[in-house]
């Protein structure tokens, strides 16, 4: 399939042609986020606005399949095939993007050495959260003791330097809904096992129990009614 090589330039100027195949990580490079605006450019090229986190990842999305199948987008080139995304979603309409590429996350961890993180493996392991199987567990103790997420921040040397306040704040919403439950049962029942669990490059966690980490229904729900209101509230919290 004929596509177009882009650039700056290009976007504006006209297009070379190639047959190159466009890779999540060239669409990384290429893209840049704005958050004070909630712009996304794409190659120098303003692009569109987007609402919340994950419309970022539609779009990304939606840049790589326009580059690589402009048929797709009603083009014959994925220059062509970018002019129509970009029409489809002006005017913050990146929702348009969710039957197609709003596909639940899967949050599973992986003990890679290198990666130790929260992973989503619904889209290509993307990290969600950069926690090691240790940390995820001490850091639910933390929680479950009530202190509070700045304390709970500056008392930890995290493993990934990446680690954030923000990061933090995903890890207990996560954890709130109960959307981890899965991924916790699966680092305890590994640590029980002959060896424990493996964490690559990081630890061994072993005897750790289900019971002590997962959120029953009642406190889970209280939770997250705090979380929601601390948001709408700001520093207020009723417990």
């Amino acid at each position: 399939m004929v596509q177009a090589e882009l650039n700056s330039s290009t976007l504006t100027t006209g297009f070379m042609i190639t047959r190159k195949v466009y890779t999540k990580e060239d669409v990384e490079k290429k893209c840049k986020i704005w958050k004070k605006s909630h712009q996304i450019g794409f190659d120098g090229w303003p692009f569109c606005t987007y609402k919340n986190l994950e419309e970022i990842e539609w779009v990304k999305k939606a840049i790589l399949d326009a580059l690589n199948h402009p048929e797709k987008f009603n083009a014959n080139d994925n220059y062509g095939a970018l002019c129509n995304l970009k029409e489809m979603i002006k005017g913050k309409q990146a929702v348009r993007l969710r039957s197609k590429y709003g596909v639940p996350a899967k949050y599973e961890y992986r003990n890679t050495m290198g990666v130790n993180s929260i992973v989503d493996a619904n889209h290509g392991d993307r990290i969600i959260v950069p926690l090691t199987a240790g940390e995820v567990l001490d850091i639910i103790v933390d929680l479950n003791k009530n202190r509070d997420l700045e304390d709970i921040f500056n008392a930890y040397n995290f493993h990934h330097e990446t680690m954030s306040i923000e990061y933090l704040e995903t890890f207990k919403g996560l954890y709130c809904q109960g959307k981890l439950n899965k991924l916790i049962k699966f680092i305890c029942s590994k640590s029980n096992e002959l060896g424990g669990f493996q964490d690559y490059g990081v630890d061994i966690i072993r005897n750790r129990l289900t019971s002590h980490y997962l959120l029953d229904a009642r406190r889970r729900d209280m939770e997250w009614m705090n979380l929601s209101l601390k948001m709408v509230f700001g520093s207020m919290v009723f417990l």
